[in-house]
C-alpha cells in the first residue's frame, strides 16, 4: 500500500488534537520544554564519595546538584551559575561562578569564597588548584592546595599553561615593557626567559626537557618560534636554521629536548581576481576554488643541532608524523581523487630521514592507525586489516572477518581489536591472532583508552593506545534487542560493572581502582536518573530528575517489523500521541536517517532549540504520532529509491493501525536523511 506524503516545515504543524493560533505556537512549545531537563556534564570523586550533576534545561544549564553516595535521594547541597567544577583529592569542590570561585566541603557544608577570578583548574593530581583573577585582581595566578591555603602567587599573568607533574608555566606581561615565562612552585617563581616581543602560547614537552616558545614580531603580522631547553636555560631560534615569515606554527615531539616535527603556516597571498578563473573537468582539485588553503610546510626540526629537513615535496604535500625520529608517512592527497567515490584511496609513501629517500608504501584505504612508537601502521581493506611495518617495509594480512578497531599496546608489543562478538589480541612478533574474550552477539567497544590523532578530509589518522597492565572498561551492545551492557575486562577475566539492560546508559565515570562507577540512565517512559555503584554492592540511584513528568511514564511505543524488498529485516519506531483517544485519528510525522532502533530508549526530552527543527516530545504533546523507521541503502539502485522502498515498507507495516489520519502524514530528515525526503518528495 502506498500513501500519499504532504510535506512541510515542521514549524507550522498540522491541525492536531490541541488547537494552537499561529501566534502562540513558539511561546506554546518553549513553555513545554521550559518544564522538563536533561542531566549531563556528570563527575564523581576519586573515593566515590561525592558526585555531581547537572540540570540542563533548554535556556538554562548552570544549576550544579552535589550528591553523596551515602545517602541517595536528597542532594547534599545544589548551586546555580556554576561553570567548570573539579573534585580535589580531599572530597573539596572547585567550582567557578561569574567573577568568583567557591570551594566547597560537602561533608563540614563550608565554603571559601574567591571574588575576582576569571578561570580556575585543579592540577591533575587533584592535590593543589590555580585560580587566575581579572584585570581588578592584577591578573594574579595564585598556586593553592586542596584545603584552599595560599602555597604561591604572581601577577600581570596573561596565560598558564600545566603539565601531567602538575608543573605550571605561566606567561607574564609586566610594566617594563617585557614578557617573562615563569615556573610557578609551591614557595618560589623561577625565571626562565625573558623577550621584548609579546608571547603567543607555548607548548611544553610531556617530560619537560624544555618549551617551544612562539613569538609576536612587533613590526610584522608574522611569529617566531625558539626552542627554550629548560635544563640549560639556552634558547635556539628556528630563524637560525630556516628563514621563514609565517603566521602561525605547531609541533610535535618524536624525542624530547632533540628532535621535533613542525607545522609553519605560511602567509596566504591575496587571490589574482583581474582575470577569469578557468574550471578544467578534470580538475581534482576543485575543493580548493572554494576553500582555498593556507599553504604550509612541515619540517624535522632539531634545535640544538640548529638543523631542519623538510619532509614531503611539491606533489607530497600531506605529511604524518609517526612519532619515529627516521620514518614519516606523506601522500598527495589527490592522486586518486575523481569526486565519485565517499573514500579516496591514498597512494602512501614513506620517508626515511636518515637516507632522504622516498618509497611507496602501498595503496591504501584513508584510515590509519599508529603505534605509539611509530614502527607500525594498520588500515582496513574489506573489513579485514593490514599490519605495514615501517622501518622494514614489510606487509602482513591479519585474516578474519570479526576483528574491528585496533588498540595498540603502549608497550608496542600487542594490538587488542574490538568487534563483533570478542575482544581479540594480535602479537605483533609472533603474528597470532587470539580471542581474549566473547562476547556473543555483542559489538564490543573499549573505554578507557587514550586516544590522539586528527580526522579530516584527507582522511582518518589516529593512534589508539592501551596500557596493557590496567583493566580494560568494555561497552558490549546488543543491536537487535538493543541492549547495553559493560565489563571490567583483566588478563582473562571479567566482572559485570552494568548487567545487560534495555536502557540506555551515558557518562560512565570510574576512578583510577576501577571499584567506584557511576553513570546516567533513561528509557523511553523513564527520565534520567543519576546511579551509583561500588564494586561487590547492588547499585544505588542517587537521583531520580524529572519527577514531575508523569505523562512520560504512559506514553505507547511500538517496535515494527518489516523488510525491504531485498529481504533486510529492518525495524521501525512508532510514538503514540500522549493521552491519545483511541477513537479519534491523528497526524503522523515520519524522520528518517539511515538505522534508528538505538534510539528506542531515550527519554523524549522537549527541546524547542534543536538544529533538526524536529523533537518528539513537542510533537506526541501536540497530538501527532511520530515513526522513525530504519533505512538501509544497498548501493545498486541508488540511495534514494532504497530509501523509498524502505519508507514504503515501513508504511505497509503500520497500515492496520485505524488511529493514524493516512491523509495528513509528513516526512522529514536531516542531513542524509534531508536528502532522502527531497528525493522521495
Amino acid at each position: 500500500m502506498r500513501f500519499l506524503f504532504l510535506f512541510s516545515f515542521l514549524c507550522l504543524p498540522f491541525t492536531a488534537g490541541r488547537e494552537l493560533s499561529a501566534q502562540n505556537i513558539p511561546e506554546a512549545y518553549q513553555g513545554i520544554a521550559n518544564k522538563y531537563y536533561r542531566l549531563t556534564d556528570q563527575k564523581m570523586s576519586e573515593d566515590g564519595r561525592w558526585l555531581t550533576i547537572r540540570k540542563s534545561y533548554d535556556l538554562n544549564r548552570d544549576t550544579i546538584l552535589i550528591f553523596s553516595s551515602r545517602h541517595p535521594g536528597q542532594p547534599a547541597g545544589y548551586r546555580t551559575k556554576v561553570g567548570l567544577i573539579a573534585f580535589l583529592n580531599n572530597d573539596n569542590l572547585l567550582m567557578q561562578g561569574p567573577h568568583q570561585a567557591e570551594l566547597w566541603n560537602p561533608e563540614e557544608q563550608t565554603a571559601i569564597y574567591f571574588e575576582g577570578v576569571k578561570q580556575i583548574q585543579a592540577l591533575r593530581s587533584n592535590k593543589k588548584f590555580l585560580l587566575h583573577y581579572n584585570e581588578g585582581e592584577k591578573n594574579r595566578l595564585e598556586l593553592r592546595d586542596s584545603c584552599g591555603e595560599l602555597l604561591n602567587a604572581t601577577d600581570n599573568v596573561s596565560q598558564f599553561y600545566t603539565t601531567g607533574t602538575d608543573h605550571i608555566y605561566a606567561v607574564t606581561e609586566n610594566e617594563d615593557g617585557k614578557f617573562r615565562i615563569v615556573l610557578l612552585k609551591n614557595k618560589t617563581t623561577e625565571n626562565l626567559y625573558v623577550t621584548s616581543q609579546k608571547i603567543s602560547y607555548l607548548e611544553a614537552d610531556p617530560g619537560e626537557h624544555g618549551i617551544m616558545v612562539y613569538e609576536q614580531n612587533p613590526d610584522t603580522d608574522s611569529r617566531e618560534v625558539l626552542y627554550l631547553d629548560l635544563t640549560t636555560k639556552a634558547c635556539f631560534p628556528l630563524k637560525e636554521a630556516l628563514t621563514v615569515s609565517i603566521q602561525n606554527g605547531f609541533r610535535e615531539v618524536i624525542r624530547e629536548g632533540s628532535i621535533y616535527f613542525i607545522k609553519l603556516m605560511l602567509h596566504k597571498e591575496k587571490a589574482d581576481t583581474s582575470l577569469a578563473d578557468i574550471w578544467y573537468g578534470n580538475d581534482n582539485q576543485l575543493e580548493e576554488k572554494f576553500y582555498p588553503p593556507i599553504p604550509d610546510l612541515r619540517y624535522v626540526w632539531e634545535p640544538k643541532e640548529k638543523r631542519v629537513r623538510q619532509i614531503g615535496n611539491d606533489s607530497l604535500t600531506t605529511n604524518i608524523n609517526l612519532g619515529n625520529d627516521r620514518y614519516f608517512l606523506t601522500f598527495d592527497p589527490y592522486y586518486f581523487q575523481d569526486y565519485t567515490t565517499e573514500s579516496t584511496p591514498l597512494k602512501m609513501y614513506v620517508y626515511d630521514r636518515i637516507h632522504d629517500r622516498y618509497s611507496v608504501l602501498d595503496t591504501i584505504s584513508p584510515e590509519l592507525y599508529l603505534s605509539g612508537n611509530g614502527e607500525y601502521v594498520l588500515s582496513p581493506k574489506d573489513r579485514e586489516w593490514y599490519l605495514y611495518h615501517i622501518p622494514s617495509g614489510n606487509k602482513k594480512h591479519i585474516s578474519g572477518k570479526g576483528p574491528g578497531t585496533p588498540w595498540f599496546t603502549a608497550d608496542g608489543d600487542a594490538v587488542f581489536f574490538v568487534g563483533e562478538g570478542a575482544l581479540w589480541k594480535y602479537e605483533l612478533k609472533s603474528g597470532l591472532l587470539v580471542e581474549e574474550a566473547v562476547f556473543k552477539g555483542c559489538q564490543t567497544s573499549i573505554i578507557n583508552g587514550e586516544w590522539e590523532g586528527i580526522s579530516s578530509r584527507e582522511g582518518m589518522f589516529s593512534k589508539q593506545l592501551l596500557n596493557s597492565l590496567k583493566p580494560l572498561v568494555i561497552r558490549l551492545y546488543d543491536p537487535q534487542e538493543n541492549v547495553t551492557s559493560y565489563v571490567l575486562w583483566n588478563k582473562g577475566k571479567s566482572k559485570i560493572i552494568i548487567p545487560p539492560t534495555a536502557m540506555h546508559i551515558q557518562f560512565l565515570k570510574y576512578n583510577k581502582s576501577f571499584d567506584c562507577f557511576s553513570w546516567v540512565e533513561e528509557d523511553y517512559n523513564m527520565p534520567p536518573r543519576l546511579v551509583y555503584r561500588k564494586m561487590g554492592e547492588e547499585k544505588k540511584v542517587l537521583y531520580q530528575s524529572n519527577k514531575a513528568d508523569t505523562a512520560i511514564l504512559s506514553l505507547r511505543q511500538e517496535i515494527i517489523s518489516y523488510i525491504d524488498s531485498d529481504g533486510v529485516p529492518l525495524k521501525g519506531i512508532l510514538y503514540y500521541p500522549l493521552e491519545y483517544n483511541p477513537s479519534a485519528k491523528y497526524p503522523m510525522v515520519v524522520h528518517i536517517y539511515e538505522k534508528q532502533r538505538h534510539l528506542a530508549n531515550r527519554y523524549l526530552n522537549p527541546s524547542y532549540y534543536e538544529g533538526q527543527g524536529f523533537n518528539i516530545r513537542l510533537l506526541i504533546e501536540k497530538g501527532y504520532f511520530v515513526y522513525l523507521p530504519d533505512i538501509v541503502i544497498h548501493g545498486i539502485n541508488g540511495p534514494g529509491v532504497d530509501a523509498l522502498d524502505c519508507v514504503n515498507k515501513a508504511l505497509d507495516a503500520i497500515d492496520g493501525n485505524q488511529l493514524i489520519d493516512k491523509q495528513r502524514i509528513g516526512l522529514i530528515g536531516h542531513s542524509f536523511g534531508g536528502y532522502e525526503t527531497d528525493f522521495i518528495a
